[in-house]
Formats: C-alpha cells, structure tokens, sequence
C-alpha cells in the first residue's frame, strides 16, 4: 500500500468516526447484581442461553447475566436444574454451597453473540464449612472457565484461583487476564462465596460497521486511483 493509500485510508476511518459517531475503542461493563435491577427481572430480561430450566436471567450493563446450576455432576445423569438464580439482596451475588454433586454459578453471554474479555471480579469468601466433590474446606475455589460439561467432574474443567480458608471481613480483587476473546463464561465457586463488580470489556458491535465502511472506501480510492494510472 502506497503512502497516498495509507494517508486516504486513516482520513477514511476518521471521518466515518467523527460523522457516524462510532468508535472502536473498548467498551468496559461492570456486573454489580444490582438489587433493583435483578427485583425487576421477573421473570427474565434477558434470552436465556443454557438448557431451559427456568433459570434467572437479567440484563446489566449490556450482558446476559445468567444462574446456572448443575446436578449429579460428574455423572452420566448429569442435568441443569430448574429454579436457578441469585441472591443478589445486597447489590452482590452471595453464591452458597447446596450439595456435594451440585455446582452453582454465573453465566455471561453479550445478546449478540460478541466477544468480550473478563477482566477482573471482586470476591469474599463466606463460609469455610462446605465444599463440593473434589475440593477441600481448608481452600475454597474460584472457578472459572469458558465451556462447562456437567456429565465430568468438577475438577480439572475450571482455572482454579485459591482463597485458602480465612474469611474476608472485606471483598478483594481478582485480576484476570487468561479470558480474552470469549464468547462465554461460567463463574462458580466451590464454596460460600460473594462476587460484585465483574468487569469485562467488549469491542462494540457497531465497529464491524466501521471496518465494512472503512474497506469499502479504501476499494475505493484504491479503484479510482488505478483509473487514474
């Protein structure tokens, strides 16, 4: 591509930046389980994506944020229960432990099928009494992966982050740079823990716009200036 080129290309993209008032920069979200935004979600705001158990599912800050939670796990007779959902009566969701072979969770999804990167979450650990199959109470789990096979085990399908078993009088933060580029995301624990302040960020969906404007003129210039030869 020529200097000439490459000058009308950036003019290209500006102007259709500064006319159509889109941008490519990164979106940031953050999932706060906002008490009066999940109250109002009733039954759902928001298109369930897992297996229809009548799961809840609502909408905050331009994610599906889902409740998950699988039975039997680890088992050929594994299944997404009904009734799924959060506790979210303090703007955090308290995530309990319910059974051995049971796993609880969030499940993140953009409505467009978009990627996006999970870029951190804030914790505390709760209660240090209970763990499911495979974990032990003296270190509870962050888990954390971007596909989920309820009919395995647990263990060895998440990114485990320790807490040990000191309980936290306050929420502290998780960096995260392993998930980039994803499509899903399930967040689980295997014990009692509160999670607040997911943040992820997303290249908007009316960038693809950009780029197909943006090629499409180039084609352009590039067709006008071979005419030109």
């Amino acid at each position: 591509m020529t200097q000439t080129v490459k000058n009308q290309f950036i003019t290209v993209a500006v102007a259709l930046t500064v006319v159509t008032g889109i941008t490519t920069e990164v979106q940031a979200a953050k999932i706060e389980f906002d008490a009066d935004t999940y109250a109002t979600a009733n039954p759902n705001t928001c298109t369930p994506q897992l297996p229809d158990t009548g799961g809840k599912c609502f909408l905050e800050d331009g994610f599906n944020v889902e409740a998950f939670s699988a039975q039997e796990i680890g088992s050929a007779t594994a299944f997404y229960s009904e009734g799924a959902h959060f506790h979210p009566s303090n703007s955090y969701e308290a995530q309990h432990f319910s059974e051995v072979d049971r796993l609880l969770g969030i499940y993140l999804t953009l409505p467009n099928g978009g990627t996006f990167s999970l870029q951190s979450l804030d914790y505390q650990l709760r209660d240090n009494t209970r763990a499911i199959s495979g974990y032990s109470t003296d270190d509870t789990k962050i888990l954390i992966s971007t596909t989920f096979d309820p009919t395995q085990p647990v263990l060895g399908q998440f990114t485990e982050y320790s807490l040990g078993s000191t309980l936290s009088p306050t929420f502290q933060t998780l960096n995260l740079t392993e998930f980039e580029d994803i499509t899903q995301v399930y967040i689980a624990s295997s014990g009692d823990v509160n999670f607040d302040n997911i943040t992820t960020n997303a290249i908007p969906e009316p960038s693809l716009l950009v780029g197909l404007l943006t090629l499409g003129s180039v084609g352009f210039c590039l067709r006008k200036k071979e005419s030109q030869r």
